[in-house]
């Protein structure tokens, strides 16, 4: 009886120590499951922060692209918009050598009517010179048999005639010479100013551009 009592004892002890077993396998059981899902969920979250990692670099490098490029693009802006300022003011130099120019060429068209009208005049005055040169050589003709006095008058009259001439066509000679130079002047300005006119409308051309 003593040793079947001892056997009941050892097969509870056992029952108890084979149930506490399975307890402690299937609490292992359940914290291997807990560390691969906690493995799976490391994993996953390192994954994670790599892409993430990733994409703030990428970020970054776009963000330093951005900043070169805006800076880049600020430099030219300040260079176009000096180089801008400058053929302005070129322009605006430019525009006001063409006013000035302008203004000389109506000065020089007021010295052309003037000297047109001077030798309007000349010619005229030349026309009463011819008519009293004829109307002396009809007088000299009828006079030609006066006395000594007569004749020696006759001669100073023909003396101041050749000099009236003579003054006359200095006179002409000058004015048509001067009249050869303001045409010159005028078309010299004439043509200063289109080259200027030419230029300025190539450089607005490049502004425009």
């Amino acid at each position: 009886q003593v040793a079947e009592d001892k056997v009941n004892h050892l097969n509870q002890i056992k029952n108890k120590l084979e149930h506490t077993l399975d307890e402690l396998e299937g609490s292992l059981d359940k914290e291997k499951r807990g560390r691969a899902n906690v493995e799976k969920e490391r994993r996953k979250v390192e994954g994670e922060l790599k892409v993430a990692q990733e994409t703030v670099a990428d970020l970054e490098r776009s963000r330093k692209e951005y900043e070169n490029a805006i800076a880049r693009k600020e430099k030219d802006g300040t260079g176009l918009f000096s180089k801008l300022e400058d053929e302005q003011s070129l322009v605006a130099k430019v525009q006001k050598s063409i006013k000035e120019q302008q203004a000389r060429i109506e000065e020089m068209e007021e010295e052309l009517e003037a000297e047109r009208q001077a030798r309007a005049k000349a010619e005229r005055q030349r026309s009463d010179l011819a008519r009293e040169l004829e109307n002396l050589g009809e007088r000299l003709s009828e006079a030609s048999g006066a006395t000594n006095a007569q004749i020696e008058l006759n001669k100073k009259r023909d003396a101041e005639v050749t000099k009236l001439r003579k003054d006359l066509e200095e006179a002409t000679i000058q004015q048509e010479a001067t009249l050869i130079s303001l045409k010159k002047k005028h078309q010299d300005a004439i043509a200063e100013m289109t080259e200027q006119i030419d230029q300025l409308t190539k450089m607005k051309g490049k502004v425009e551009k």
